[in-house]
């Protein structure tokens, strides 16, 4: 058997087993108590099999849910997640799909049990349990968590969980993205930590509340039914596997699993990095003033304060701080520290890179509970706050955890493991009665294929990942189109969308649609972590970063005349100088640089023109340093434009045979050009920061978001507030100035 400072049994109830298995983690600093991985150690070939098929079974479950389920998003997009986890709620395995769920699956199973459920309403085989309010730990109320305890021999010996990313979930607006939420009543249905089904089916007033209370209700129900679909898979197949290697291999080596990749993440962090503290700075917009709102207490535009301290111990744990996290929002972007510390598992595993992913690298973190009435911890204070769309701050936030470990990895020598931040997130979403004429409300997967970050040696790669799961994938053109009344007229990389640098940020993509076979259909171009007047995670080493979000539009159209006339139609976004919604079609309303988010005045009609941006990510080093080959092939793929490559990169290229090629001599002349033409511009720190300073002091031309955003995060974190005296050299009761309400 292996090794364990615990004494507990199977009898032993789950929440007792709960608190040993914390205080034998205190003891001997290893899960479970586990000093020795002795199923590991004695049978490694079988202890590595059965890792694997467990891995399968997850997947397999994913595969059949998805497939079961009968909205896009699940069916087409594969956006959720099943899980194996031990009995007392650490998850053990994970399938592919929305991967930044796993921490909060298990959390949701050890507050099952922390809440004495296993008393009233007790578990058995065949229960259903689920939650999506944010007040127990869900992350927003369109994704629904879900777990079944599964017993073996008359035992609790695992759970199975999963989420599914509902297309509505009945909040006050239609859809899955709910940005304009002012407050949590207007979320939607809330499931708080119920029992809503046994004997594999689900309980029928379930049903009556999601038809009740839902928009797309069949989907909402078919993607209920994946769950419960997938879930059972991962029953049914373990069964199997505890039949064929024994009820006590396997629940020793799934503990064992867990243990065994805290190991190797804390390995990691041991050999790739340095002990010390590292602080990064990153700030998004919600520029709402004068546009759509729900409530006039919405009609001002936010900025967030998205601060992450970061601290790696001599014995290789984590400490990692938010203080300076700035006030909530009256907007569905405020999120629970579960859920972020869930992201947090995924970003970690994206960084460190888990051998097994699953809970064990959380147990070598130190998360101080964010301040109370934060974005990050809202309920303390704003009981009301909401969730809407939590991610938005949260995988802006994630982005730095790239920047901060790449400095660490670079202070090693490990390059290779260097990777710069990611590109923000906008959402795309659709209501109206499409070309079936059924009324259909959700989200298309175009931002789940982003470009991926430079790296310290290479570019990022183009429309190829996302940063809350390792997969890229937008789905199909094809199946979008059965579902939603729009035609792609195109989906194309996007050129200069990544950041520019050394080696440049992997590109996004622009989808264009044609809105056709519809009275009426919104377009809600929502928030999953856009920005639109602030610049992104700026990449890393002088890096140039990506460019903010901008989307486009036009409203009653020409193109059904084009059409007709059988004349060139819209295919991309086009240049910033001729964008291609104002310079290739006509509109009555038209629109090339939407701020986002927003929902579009009226419904859009036939013939009319989607133009969706996709962002790529950040790049890494100077622009003046790359390669002048890279910088000519990208401009002959038509990923670049020539002005960046001479303005930017500071490459001279000619045109021979239609063909271009880069002037190694003139681009050197030209580079020591803009050498010393930085050197002119440049000014010493102390002169920069007096000057900055009396601004600072003075408030001078600063937007009233930008106040509220730092009298909150000074106000909500003091010590955060002292920091940011001190180093501006402020007076002891400086505090800054919002307008009044």
């Amino acid at each position: 058997m292996s090794a364990t400072a615990s004494s507990t049994t199977s009898n032993t109830p789950l929440r007792d087993r709960m608190h040993a298995n914390d205080e034998a983690f205190k003891t001997t600093g290893s899960v479970f108590g586990l000093t020795s991985l002795a199923r590991k150690e004695d049978d490694p070939g079988t202890y590595e099999a059965v890792w694997h098929i467990l891995s399968n079974l997850c997947n397999t479950a994913w595969a059949t849910g998805c497939k079961v389920s009968s909205s896009p998003i699940a069916a087409e997009g594969g956006d959720a997640l099943w899980a194996l986890h031990t009995a007392t709620g650490e998850a053990v395995c994970i399938s592919r799909g929305i991967s930044a769920h796993a921490g909060l699956l298990s959390d949701m199973i050890k507050h099952f049990i922390e809440l004495g459920y296993e008393d009233y309403p007790g578990f058995k085989q065949g229960d259903i349990f689920e939650n999506n309010d944010p007040h127990y730990g869900g992350i927003h109320s369109p994704d629904f968590d879900m777990c079944m305890p599964l017993f073996y021999q008359d035992r609790l010996v695992a759970w199975a969980s999963c989420v599914s990313h509902v297309s509505d979930s009945g909040s006050v607006t239609p859809g899955s993205i709910g940005f304009l939420n002012p407050d949590c009543y207007s979320d939607g249905i809330p499931i708080s930590m119920e029992r809503v089904g046994e004997h594999d089916a689900f309980y029928p007033w379930y049903e009556m509340r999601i038809r009740s209370r839902t928009r797309t209700p069949d989907f909402v129900m078919g993607d209920a039914r994946g769950r419960l679909a997938g879930c059972i898979t991962v029953r049914e197949r373990l069964h199997e596997v505890l039949d064929k290697y024994s009820l006590d291999f396997v629940l020793d080596a799934m503990n064992e699993y867990v243990e065994d990749s805290r190991r190797y993440a804390v390995k990691r962090v041991k050999t790739q990095t340095v002990p010390g503290r590292i602080r990064k700075s990153q700030f998004k917009d919600l520029a709402m003033k004068g546009k759509r709102v729900l409530l006039s207490k919405q009609n001002i535009d936010c900025m967030f304060n998205l601060p992450m301290d970061l601290t790696i111990n001599a014995d290789a744990s984590v400490d990692l701080s938010l203080a300076g996290a700035s006030g909530t929002v009256p907007f569905g972007e405020n999120i629970s520290p579960t859920a972020l510390k869930s992201g947090l598992m995924m970003g970690y595993s994206h960084v460190i890179g888990f051998d097994m992913f699953n809970s064990g690298p959380t147990t070598a973190w130190n998360v101080e509970m964010p301040p109370g009435g934060s974005w990050a911890n809202p309920y303390p204070v704003d009981y009301q706050a909401a969730s809407g769309v939590a991610w938005a701050p949260a995988v802006t936030w994630l982005s730095s955890l790239y920047e901060v470990f790449g400095r660490l990895f670079q202070m090693r020598g490990f390059v290779e493991e260097m990777a710069a931040g990611s590109g923000s997130i906008m959402t795309a979403e659709f209501a109206g009665i499409n070309q079936t004429g059924m009324y259909l409300t959700g989200l298309t997967l175009e931002q789940a294929s982003q470009g991926s970050p430079a790296r310290g040696y290479s570019d990022g790669q183009n429309s190829a990942w996302c940063i809350y799961t390792p997969e890229g994938d937008f789905g199909n053109a094809e199946v979008s189109e059965l579902y939603y009344p729009i035609l792609f007229l195109g989906r194309n990389v996007a050129p200069d969308s990544g950041g520019f640098g050394k080696f440049r940020g992997g590109l996004g993509h622009t989808a264009v649609w044609m809105v056709y076979n519809t009275p009426g259909l919104e377009y809600q171009c929502g928030d999953a972590g856009m920005r639109s007047k602030t610049v992104g995670n700026h990449g890393m080493y002088g890096a140039y970063p990506t460019v903010p979000d901008r989307p486009g539009y036009g409203h009653k159209t020409n193109l059904k005349q084009l059409i007709d006339e059988k004349k060139p139609l819209i295919h991309e976004r086009g240049g910033p100088d001729n964008p291609a919604v104002t310079s290739k079609i006509i509109a009555e309303l038209a629109e090339d640089s939407a701020v986002a988010p927003f929902v579009t005045p009226e419904a859009l009609v036939d013939y009319d023109v989607i133009v969706h941006p996709i962002s790529g990510a950040q790049a890494m080093g100077d622009p003046i340093e790359r390669d002048p080959e890279s910088v000519v092939s990208d401009l002959n793929e038509g990923w670049t434009t020539e002005r960046v490559a001479s303005e930017i990169h500071g490459v001279v290229t000619t045109q021979p045979n239609d063909h271009i090629v880069a002037d190694i001599d003139a681009t050197v002349k030209r580079r020591e050009q803009v050498r010393e033409e930085r050197k002119q511009r440049a000014i010493p720190f102390r002169e920069w920061w007096s000057e900055e300073r009396k601004k600072v002091e003075a408030q001078e031309n600063m937007d009233n978001a930008v106040r509220v955003m730092w009298e909150t995060s000074m106000r909500l974190s003091p010590e955060y507030g002292e920091s940011i005296r001190k180093f501006w050299n402020l007076p002891e009761d400086f505090t800054f100035t919002p307008d009044a309400d």
